[in-house]
């Protein structure tokens, strides 16, 4: 009986040092995998790369800094004590998402007159001027 339970204490130890191992191992190994593909004739014909365009990746950078600011001023507002603080931070980020349009709006209307596609940015420029409108009409 003392046999077997030693056995048995053995055996718990071996697997729970394998299990951590194994773990280890996966997560070590795991930034380093390499995929082989099933068709040779797509593996001989090279990798794919998605090439984004300057306007996308301007895009994104103004949505990426956007999502930093109101999070910055929710921070500042969860700490702010201030009653005219509190309402500047208010009206700072009820503002942030138009002047994120706007943005946005002003690099599609950039890319359209180097593109040629005056017509668009003739639109463009007058969804401007409507959300600029929007902005500052008097709330009811």
């Amino acid at each position: 009986m003392r046999t077997l339970s030693i056995l048995m204490v053995v055996t718990v130890l071996i697997l729970a040092v394998g299990t951590a191992t194994a773990e280890n191992f996966r997560q070590e190994n795991d930034k380093v995998a390499t995929y082989e593909t099933q068709n040779q004739l797509l593996g001989s014909c090279g990798h794919a790369t998605l090439k984004l365009s300057p306007m996308f990746l301007e895009i994104h950078q103004i949505n990426e800094t956007s999502l930093a600011t109101e999070q910055e001023l929710l921070t500042q507002l969860a700490a702010c004590q201030d009653e005219h603080e509190v309402e500047r931070l208010v009206a700072r980020l009820e503002r942030l998402d138009t002047d994120r349009q706007l943005s946005v709006l002003k690099i599609r209307v950039k890319y359209a007159r180097l593109a040629g596609q005056y017509d668009l940015a003739f639109r463009l420029r007058q969804d401007i001027l409507r959300l600029m409108q929007q902005e500052t009409a008097p709330l009811m």
